[in-house]
């Protein structure tokens, strides 16, 4: 019976044995995010807007009736009423409706290239907190290591310099020092706690108090080669929607441009067709069976339309130069992304090479500031130093393990950043 209930708990989401990787948190967050659904939402919406301008150019086939009847004979049309089949195609070579069709297709293409946007996006934000929350858990740790330091030191410690009634400063200095341990802590934590709600929405997940995370490789991944600018802007997906943005304001501009030149279409209608309506009305009147009198009959009926517009009082003008400013504010947009892309790729790099430097620095003081706190320690224990030099020193190796987990993380981060910018990974996370 318990194994059964713990079955249900853990398939309904509340019990989940094992630590979420950095793979499986990308993968669930591609799957569950808003963002990453949005995006297919709007290419999919582009993607039936490629289908409605591409049927256009197709024959169109309709079912018609029409059914008219008058007491005036005069004005009765003839085979003015009809049950056909109607079938219409527009001939022109230069119809705006081709170029419509790769307007829509360009627009497709920009919001695929956004929906790569947006998935991109969506996974630097998961590494994001990913890395926020295990660097939170490192600091919460080393947090609590150095209270206990300070308070086992507290218990052994010598009181000195006491004046009056007064409490000794040692202890004084020691429980200001673990008092700053736990304003940091409380800090801590409640960061901690914000990144893993904000994790746990992306996952899909109710909240982020069971939320478990497995922990990081110690080696931090290479930084990767710098391509030059034409190289990252080729794989860049914003640069790569604005270019499509080009190509559909461009092709909105030629559409608009071909409704200046004449139309040309082809219409045939089968089925029947008469002036059956008079004929029931005035079944006694001596009118033509061929025009007046005539029943429904089975036939056909083809047409060639052609239509020249003439005068417009500038709207297809006002249609192009709304699609020529479009095309030239994309290019202006792409312009200044390519020069964005640049500078942050180049910042981005100086950073993750600082970040990285100083975690090797910071790593080979590890072993260093810890003996040091350790021999301070014992050195005041024999009353061969103070307070102050005791905890300076605790506190000098706590800085240095928290700025070395700093620095590990803001790499990666900083790694992430890089391949956002250039469109693609480098680093697999297992």
């Amino acid at each position: 019976m318990i194994w059964m209930m713990a079955l249900w708990l853990g398939s309904a989401g509340f019990v989940r044995a094992d630590p979420l990787s950095l793979a499986d948190c990308l993968r669930q967050a591609q799957a569950l995010s808003a963002q990453a659904k949005s995006g297919l939402i709007k290419e999919a919406r582009a993607r039936a807007a490629v289908q409605e301008a591409r049927s256009g150019l197709l024959p169109q086939l309709s079912a018609v009736g029409i059914y008219q009847q008058s007491n005036n004979p005069e004005i009765q049309v003839i085979d003015n009423n009809e049950a056909v089949l109607r079938l219409t195609q527009n001939l022109s070579p230069f119809s705006p409706q081709w170029e419509r069709a790769r307007q829509k297709e360009a627009d497709f293409r920009a919001e695929r290239a956004m929906r790569t946007a947006n998935q991109q996006d969506v996974a630097l934000e998961v590494k994001r907190l990913y890395f926020s929350i295990l660097r939170g858990l490192d600091e919460a740790a080393r947090l609590a290591e150095i209270q206990a330091r300070l308070e086992n030191m507290r218990e052994t410690m010598i009181p000195k310099y006491s004046v009056g009634r007064l409490p000794p400063f040692d202890a004084v200095k020691i429980r200001a020092a673990l008092s700053a341990l736990a304003r940091r802590r409380d800090f801590v934590a409640a960061q901690l706690d914000e990144d893993k709600e904000s994790l746990a929405l992306m996952l899909g997940l109710k909240n982020g108090d069971s939320l478990s995370l497995r922990p990081l490789k110690a080696a931090p991944p290479a930084l990767p080669p710098t391509p030059d600018a034409r190289a990252a802007a080729g794989d860049n997906p914003r640069l790569l929607a604005l270019q499509e943005r080009i190509a559909a304001a461009e092709s909105g501009a030629r559409a608009a441009r071909r409704e200046r030149y004449p139309d040309l279409s082809a219409g045939l209608d089968y089925g029947y067709m008469g002036n059956n309506g008079l004929f029931n009305l005035y079944p006694s009147a001596n009118y033509p069976s061929n025009v007046y009198g005539s029943p429904l009959g089975l036939g056909y009926n083809a047409s060639l339309s052609l239509s020249l517009p003439l005068w417009d009082w500038g709207g297809i003008s006002a249609r192009v130069a709304q699609n020529e400013r479009d095309a030239a504010l994309a290019r202006a947009d792409a312009e200044i992304e390519s020069q964005k892309l640049a500078a942050r790729l180049s910042g981005l790099r100086r950073r993750a090479e600082a970040a990285l430097a100083d975690e090797s620095r910071m790593t080979a003081l590890l072993t260093e500031t810890r003996r040091a706190a350790e021999v301070q320690t014992r050195l005041y224990r024999r009353g061969a130093t103070g307070v102050l030099e005791a905890v300076d020193a605790w506190n000098i190796w706590l800085d240095t393990m928290i700025t070395e987990r700093e620095d590990y993380y803001e790499y990666l981060l900083d790694l992430a950043r890089i391949e956002n910018a250039l469109g693609r990974e480098s680093v697999r996370y297992e």
